[in-house]
């Protein structure tokens, strides 16, 4: 899975690099310093040096693709509603301030639509983001009618090449592929047999995969056409262990803390 990058040894503490950097990912942003899924948070991680985002896909009642995670908006705003029953104007008049973790140091930010994000995206084009879509709006409103939003926007944006359709929905995978040429990433359920054989038939262009899930012995590691990322690793020594397996693509929390290590920040492009 190498980049063609020079391979260097490098000392980090108790872990020694033995591979190319690892590219790092953005997950939700900067959001270990930042309220999640905002596009504070991006900007933040693109100042840090990030070039690969992660982020999440909501409807809003009126069919209105948002960046969010959860389907309620209680943890991010505060406020006890689901993110399908609100409509996008009432949604962006909230705070995205993160209360619980945050307090009120970012009580003026606000929640991000996925067009202001896909214009913000096409003016930085050395960024890539991996768009998950995610299974509570699939539910209430259905692949096509998700799918076909999502893509609105990308080509309004003309910001194709830059996006990668992600899910633990493996048809949200065979849907893309018919609407679009955009790359497609599917997000691993489970370590089994079942899921094996799904992957090799759906033959995505990045496979995701909880670190807890992965197994130790890099010999087990399934290889095929798809790129790995593995998620979520906030220290150091986290990342360059897995990077030490195979694995070329990283998602984390702590994008500034990873992007000012000297062994894994080298990858900006």
């Amino acid at each position: 899975m190498s980049n063609g990058a020079k391979v260097e040894s490098i000392k980090t503490g108790q872990i020694e690099l033995k591979v190319a950097p690892p590219v790092l990912v953005a997950h939700r942003g900067y959001s270990g310093r930042y309220p999640e899924c905002t596009l504070l948070a991006y900007e933040a991680a693109y100042q840090h040096g990030a070039r690969y985002m992660e982020l999440d896909l909501q409807l809003t009642a009126d069919c209105v693709p948002m960046l969010h995670h959860d389907a309620s908006l209680k943890r991010m705003a505060g406020i006890d509603l689901d993110i399908r029953d609100t409509k996008a104007k009432q949604m962006k008049a909230m705070h995205a301030s993160y209360p619980s973790r945050f307090g009120n140091e970012f009580i003026d930010n606000r929640f991000t639509s996925f067009k202001r994000f896909c214009k913000w995206m096409a003016q930085n084009e050395d960024v890539t983001s991996f768009i998950e879509i995610k299974q509570d709006s699939i539910d209430r409103f259905g692949i096509p009618v998700f799918l076909d939003e999502v893509h609105k926007r990308i080509l309004s944006t003309n910001t194709e090449s830059q996006c990668v359709i992600i899910s633990f929905n493996h048809e949200v995978i065979e849907y893309t592929r018919n609407i679009s040429s955009m790359r497609t990433g599917w997000v691993l359920p489970a370590w089994t047999d079942e899921c094996k054989e799904r992957l090799e038939n759906l033959r995505p262009d990045f496979l995701f995969c909880d670190a807890a899930n992965l197994p130790r012995d890099v010999s087990d590691i399934w290889r095929g056409r798809w790129q790995w990322a593995v998620y979520n690793l906030d220290d150091v020594n986290s990342a360059i262990e897995m990077a030490n397996r195979g694995i070329q693509f990283l998602e984390t929390n702590q994008i500034g803390t990873l992007m000012s290590n000297d062994a894994l920040a080298n990858r900006i492009k």
